[in-house]
């Protein structure tokens, strides 16, 4: 072998050994107290565990880079598997903090056109001989994985507009503390899926080894940014809390109508009453889905009573607490801001300075 095929080889190596160390991380590294609820603090834990695993697919490449076989399962494994990948982990991970499921079928269905090019290609790499060129035209095998690398492509810039669009959602007027979705997480990683899927492109487009080298690195890297990231849980319920939940209600479709008067009055009333009267406010992770579901209406209806009668649900239920607080403190001179901030549901003491300093 030529000594740029070594150098191939080795890039190819040391994606692989990154990776397989990172799905021994990621299945067998659960910081305490966290590990007593992994399916809440470490989401999607299979799904990327085996989507480090996968990498021992390369191996044939790694063995004899020189190979036509060996070269074009290293193409399948850039474009269009990895890409594959991306939208595994973001839907196995942020659709796992989500509790939404249905993504399962669809991404399913992506993946058959993926298994269908890289199965074969891996049995190839131990039929002797090389076969591309010989039974495989070598231009219709680049243009199938262009074909399929496009639709993954597709499929994952939809998935990370649905995370987007989540973390969108945490930021906006849906939770009373906006502390259970990784949302900066979430936004780094988009920005490092898109910026990756730039260099696998260019690496199938170019058909050079030497791309496809510096793009394994460069995954590589990104993987262990990845398991850094993930290593500590990106979700702060208490460790404990009997809220964390394991199956949260499942997202709806939000729908608007409009509502007579009556039943305006109707679901103001039931508002009121749960958090009021039962004072669901001092609940830390309360959400506008949990007082929905107390006062028996559709989420949509709730919120836009929220946004009509009270500004928006974070701003009347954080006043709320930010009352019961004040009061707190006068009715227990000794007590500490601590004391008072955790008697009142607020999730720190900085979202409680956070949202004073904003009513101040």
């Amino acid at each position: 072998m030529s000594k740029l095929s070594y150098f191939y080889g080795i890039c190819a190596a040391m994606f692989l050994a990154t990776f397989l160390v990172n799905a021994a991380v990621r299945w067998f590294h659960m910081c305490k107290p966290f590990n007593t609820a992994p399916r809440y603090y470490y989401p999607g834990r299979p799904y990327v565990t085996g989507v480090f695993l996968s990498s021992i697919l390369i191996i044939p490449y790694i063995i004899n880079p020189e190979s036509a076989d060996a070269w074009y399962l290293a193409r399948i494994f850039i474009l269009p598997t990895t890409i594959f990948h991306y939208i595994i982990l973001q839907f196995s991970y942020f659709g796992s903090v989500m509790q939404w499921r249905r993504w399962k079928a669809p991404v399913l269905l992506t993946a058959l056109p993926v298994f269908l090019v890289l199965v074969p290609a891996e049995i190839l790499t131990f039929v002797p001989g090389d076969q591309i060129g010989t039974i495989i035209n070598p231009a219709l095998a680049s243009w199938t994985l262009y074909s399929i690398g496009a639709i993954e492509t597709l499929v994952c810039i939809a998935s990370m507009v649905v995370v987007l669009l989540w973390a969108k959602r945490y930021d906006a007027d849906e939770f009373s503390n906006r502390a259970d979705f990784p949302v900066v997480f979430a936004r780094r990683w988009m920005f490092l899926v898109f910026f990756n899927q730039l260099f696998v492109w260019t690496a199938a487009l170019t058909n050079s080894q030497m791309m496809v080298a510096i793009t394994m690195l460069l995954l590589a890297f990104s993987s262990i940014i990845f398991i850094i990231s993930a290593l500590h849980p990106n979700r702060n319920r208490p460790v404990g809390d009997k809220d964390v939940p394991e199956d949260a209600p499942k997202i709806e479709r939000a729908y608007q109508r409009t509502l007579s008067n009556k039943t305006h009055q109707e679901i103001l009333a039931a508002i009121l009453t749960v958090v009021v009267e039962q004072r669901a406010y001092l609940e830390p992770h309360l959400t506008i889905q949990d007082v929905a579901d107390r006062c028996g209406y559709n989420r949509s209806y709730v919120a836009g009573i929220f946004k009509g009668e009270f500004g928006g649900f974070f701003n009347y239920i954080n006043t709320l607490r930010l009352e019961h607080a004040e009061n707190y403190l006068k009715a227990h001179p000794d007590a500490t801001i601590q004391e008072a901030v955790y008697e009142s549901g607020f999730a720190s003491r900085q979202a409680y300075y956070a949202f004073k300093g904003k009513k101040d």
